[in-house]
């Protein structure tokens, strides 16, 4: 597989504000970099970003339904601990995602537990994985927020801080954003992209944050009125507040309520799309795990009646739909969630129908793709969040170390479970579509078995990078963006005018980046009267560079300004660095008339220990009357 050295990008953002005299407009800056090792030019940032999530799913899961629809498998491996030899089985493909550009491992540790995957110790010692792993809320905060939190905590820091999602980016940055899944709308993973509470248990409040968080999709079961048979049944407030059900099933939101299954299907057919759907599935919980027949886990798959509610593929269709009503793009994750309960079941029979469904929503958005968009503008992901389950083949364990599962089309597959929780076990990353490569080239760790992988926290950092930021917040903003390479890359840094054509490219060591702040004019036209014996003074500050939530602080930008052109006696400020106000230039009464045009070079160190992205940041410019 080719690798290549991935991009990264920084925004930084320039604003002016005015106080008594007029300043001449300031041109907008942006940023591209032309880093990538090999190839010369940045990946694309995809318009719109689809994050597929199997829960629970390690590599044996992801081959159980395989083995079971096609009779194939693609990961499949013998590794015995005591002598470390490892003997790969031939791989034979059975998803679409399967013959994907891009697939590498994740791990996923969260930062209480064990808090680290050592490929060593995993592979050595059998019981290792076993102990000690992340939940659903820490992982899928790591997701979706780039950064590690507790077990148990959602979209908030180990101390409590709170955290910016990718679908709070994605809002900012203009685009519309779904949550999709299979299990309750409200379940940890789904909660991770865009809530905030320490308590994953707090699924009201949970409820009641997402449903006011303005995304434009929310899909999944949770139905107070109906049992997981799809029965009618008297209320249960367990997932939903009665007020927060009311309002939303009655209009007073901004959402279409949608319920039953003809209407999930005329949306996916995509007759009369609203602008914004809340989905709440029939079901109390699962779309079909939780179904009667639960304790059957060694018949067939689809043995038990299927309750009569829309699938997950219908579902991402009909997100896809409304999603897709706008021009500035879209940010989905579509989660089989009850994958991770028939892993903590170890019940065989629907896990391998929950990982089908969840393969059947992949190709379903596999042909929106190529229907309705192009991979040239959309990017997906599919992925798990951690393995739950322990799965391996028959005969497997602390002894006869790992084998691979076995089975032919239409029979159960045979397999081993070793577990009843969660695993630090890697799961498979799979990427098509634009900036694909950048999840490539950040998988820069190496595992004994599984090969290149990234950490979970990688995902959230790149979509945060494709996401981009906000537009500026006034008309005299001077958004810039710089390109900060990753620590295993070398390259250039370049800025360009934003909206107005003309690329301004600089150049830098890894460690050094460059660029010039726009032109300012200053015209000072008070007689005396007005100027009271008053000259002025034009100065700046930056804010911390931010990049989701990574951070530079701005004490590691600098200018050096000067005086390009003056009517009068201004004179330049000289070099400061910029996390307190600092002086771009100055008159005093005597001196202040006429017009003054001052620029500046600006340098921004970049730490040692920094992660690359694309960071955003704001220099404010105050012109003050000053003795």
């Amino acid at each position: 597989m080719h690798r290549r050295a991935h991009t990264r990008a920084c925004t930084l953002t320039a604003t002016s504000i005015v106080a008594g005299l007029a300043l001449a407009s300031i041109p907008a800056l942006a940023a591209t970099a032309t880093t990538g090792a090999g190839t010369g030019t940045d990946p694309s940032a995809p318009k719109n970003i689809i994050l597929l999530i199997s829960d629970g799913a390690g590599y044996n899961q992801f081959d159980a339904a395989s083995l079971f629809e096609h009779g194939t498998s693609a990961h499949q491996v013998t590794v015995d601990p005591a002598s470390g030899a490892i003997a790969h089985a031939p791989a034979v493909p059975g998803q679409v995602y399967e013959n994907w550009p891009v697939q590498v491992g994740q791990s996923h540790y969260s930062a209480s537990g064990r808090a680290e995957y050592v490929t060593e110790q995993a592979w050595g010692d059998f019981t290792w994985v076993a102990s000690g792993a992340t939940d659903s809320a820490a992982a899928g905060t790591a997701l979706g927020t780039g950064v590690k939190t507790n077990n148990g905590m959602l979209g908030i820091t180990p101390g409590g801080d709170r955290l910016l999602t990718v679908g709070e980016q994605a809002q900012a940055v203009g685009k519309k954003v779904g949550l999709v899944t299979s299990v309750p709308f409200n379940h940890a993973t789904p909660a991770g992209f865009i809530a905030h509470n320490a308590d994953r248990n707090d699924y009201q409040g949970l409820a009641a944050e997402m449903i006011d968080s303005g995304v434009d999709v929310l899909m999944g079961g949770g139905h107070p009125y109906y049992t997981d048979a799809h029965e009618s049944r008297a209320a249960n407030w367990t997932w939903i507040a009665e007020d927060d059900y009311q309002r939303v099933a009655s209009g007073a939101t901004p959402y279409t309520f949608v319920e039953d299954r003809a209407d999930f299907e005329v949306l996916a057919a995509g007759g009369d799309v609203p602008e914004k759907v809340f989905g709440l599935a029939q079901v109390a919980e699962t779309l079909q795990y939780n179904r009667p027949g639960l304790t059957n886990d060694d018949v067939l798959p689809y043995s038990d009646p299927a309750n009569d509610v829309a699938d997950l593929d219908t579902l991402a269709q009909g997100a896809l739909n409304v999603l897709d009503t706008g021009d500035e793009g879209f940010f989905l994750m579509v989660e089989g969630g009850a994958v991770d309960w028939a892993g903590h079941a170890n019940q065989s029979t629907r896990l391998v129908e929950e990982q089908i469904a969840f393969n059947d929503a992949v190709e379903a958005v596999e042909s929106w793709v190529d229907s309705n968009s192009s991979w040239d503008e959309t990017l997906v992901i599919v992925t798990a969040d951690h393995e739950t389950g322990y799965l391996a083949g028959p005969g497997s364990g602390p002894d006869a170390g790992w084998t691979p599962l076995t089975g032919a089309a239409g029979e159960l597959p045979g397999l081993d479970w070793h577990s009843g929780g969660h695993t630090n076990a890697l799961v498979p990353v799979f990427a098509r579509g634009a900036g694909a490569d950048v999840l490539d080239a950040r998988a820069d760790q190496w595992d004994l078995v599984r090969g290149a992988y990234l950490d979970n926290t990688a995902i959230g950092e790149t979509i945060f990078d494709f996401l981009g930021h906000a537009e500026r917040g006034s008309a005299d903003a001077v958004p810039l963006e710089a390109t900060v390479a990753g620590q295993q890359a070398d390259g250039a840094l370049s800025l360009s005018i934003a909206g107005h054509g003309e690329r301004v490219s600089f150049t830098g060591s890894g460690s050094q980046l460059d660029a010039t702040l726009p032109l300012v004019t200053v015209a000072d036209t008070r007689n005396e009267v007005r100027a009271q014996g008053r000259g002025w003074t034009l100065a700046g500050s930056a804010s911390a560079f931010v990049a989701g939530n990574r951070t530079l602080e701005a004490e590691n930008l600098a200018w050096t300004p000067r005086v390009v052109r003056s009517e009068s006696g201004a004179a330049a400020g000289g070099r400061a660095t910029l996390q307190a106000p600092a002086t771009l230039a100055a008159a005093d009464r005597t001196s202040r008339l006429g017009a003054t045009v001052v620029g500046a070079d600006l340098d921004l160190a970049v730490p040692a220990d920094a992660a690359g992205g694309r960071y955003g940041s704001e220099i404010t410019l105050t012109l003050f009357a000053q003795d």
